[in-house]
């Protein structure tokens, strides 16, 4: 069962997903209390834990697809090479359960190698600079950034029972 304010629309999708996200972690890494808020609160933002997520209304041959919303044909390219799988010529791949999991760690300890340890530091905002979040401030003054941070925050507590002290949500 998943926490209420986590819940998705396609909760199917979500528990379908599950056994090989969390066995991609594990190969990956994202093992700790802050690593994996930190992971999850990105594939949060990203897909709402939907493996099989496509970017909204897209034409792009490589739009975002599945939990990390893969973009662009160099990083299909590039995670399909390290994978073994052509992403370039069957980039709907990127969406599959056989590998959404597996791009998005990819993505989060290869393309982009510092996510573990600004998890491990804390350093909420740094992580959203890496995925490539561009700054969006709302009208009522708060910014992405700040909402990600209060989600990793959540999630921490959730996961370890107490409000960590010292994230840090600067780019």
């Amino acid at each position: 069962m998943f926490p209420t304010h986590l819940r998705s629309a396609h909760v199917a999708d979500v528990e379908a997903g599950l056994p090989g996200l969390n066995a991609a972690m594990q190969m990956a890494g994202i093992t700790t209390p802050r690593r994996v808020a930190a992971f999850l609160t990105t594939l949060a933002f990203e897909s709402m834990f939907e493996y099989n997520i496509k970017q909204f209304n897209s034409t792009s041959t490589y739009t975002g697809r599945g939990y990390i919303q893969l973009t662009g044909s160099y990083n299909y390219d590039v995670a399909g090479k390290y994978l073994g799988v052509d992403l370039i010529n069957d980039p709907e791949l990127a969406r599959s359960l056989a590998w959404s999991a597996k791009i998005a760690t990819w993505y989060w300890t290869v393309a982009r190698p510092k996510c573990n340890y600004y998890a491990d530091n804390l350093l909420m905002g740094k992580i959203d600079a890496a995925i490539g979040y561009p700054l969006v401030t709302y009208a009522d003054g708060t910014t992405n950034d700040q909402k990600r941070c209060a989600a990793f925050a959540a999630a921490l507590k959730y996961l370890t029972g107490s409000m960590p002290v010292g994230i840090n949500c600067t780019r």
